[in-house]
């Protein structure tokens, strides 16, 4: 964790002196929002952990501390061998992509934000502490992304959604909730767990199962 902050750190640092060259060295040159950015290079190392790949992030960068190496080129190298492969381009980050309609029309990732924009509020923001996430993805930073791509007045109604679904009380059985110990989605599950509606662990979160 302490190696992936100070990455973090020196991102920010590398960002604020000479971002056009750092975001051209990620093969992010078409995230001109600096928060976009930021956004792409936190989601990259979330991903490893979320599909079960801790040891393609965590050990190149704990040997390139420790030979005293650069963490920045270390993690470029991770996202290029590792995340861009999966991922295919940053252009789900792009926020002026995202707006483009006629680009992105039938795309996943805008219909996943209208979700998190006007129903679920699923903001992954930077903790106050211990975060390996720069601290300007924040509530703002989600915010000002919804009010961009979808307009004025869109604003996440979750007391609504909480209220209809049933929130942590469900109303149902018969449910299986898939929870992995190491994903970041863990949390936006239920967490305890019943005879007719089990929280299993697991790698990756799918969501849930009703049978």
């Amino acid at each position: 964790i302490s190696v992936l902050q100070e990455t973090t750190r020196l991102i920010e640092q590398k960002l604020a002196t000479n971002g056009k060259a750092l975001k051209a060295s990620f093969n992010a040159a078409n995230l001109e929002n600096d928060g976009d950015f930021l956004y792409f290079v936190a989601d990259a190392s979330v991903i490893a952990f979320q599909y079960g790949n801790p040891d393609i992030l965590c050990k190149p960068l704990v040997e390139a501390k420790k030979h005293g190496d650069d963490l920045v080129e270390a993690y470029d190298k991770f996202i290029k061998d590792f995340f861009l492969k999966s991922e295919g381009s940053t252009q789900s980050y792009n926020q002026q992509n995202l707006k483009n309609t006629a680009i992105i029309e039938n795309s996943a990732d805008k219909l996943w934000w209208f979700q998190v924009c006007t129903k679920v509020a699923y903001f992954q923001v930077a903790p106050s502490n211990d975060s390996i996430r720069s601290h300007k993805v924040d509530t703002r930073y989600h915010l000002d992304l919804c009010k961009n791509v979808f307009g004025k007045g869109i604003y996440p109604d979750v007391d609504a959604i909480n209220l209809y679904y049933g929130g942590t009380k469900v109303a149902g059985s018969k449910i299986v909730f898939t929870n992995g110990s190491q994903d970041p989605w863990c949390r936006a599950s239920k967490q305890i767990s019943s005879p007719s509606m089990p929280s299993k662990g697991c790698i990756r979160v799918y969501g849930f199962i009703a049978t």
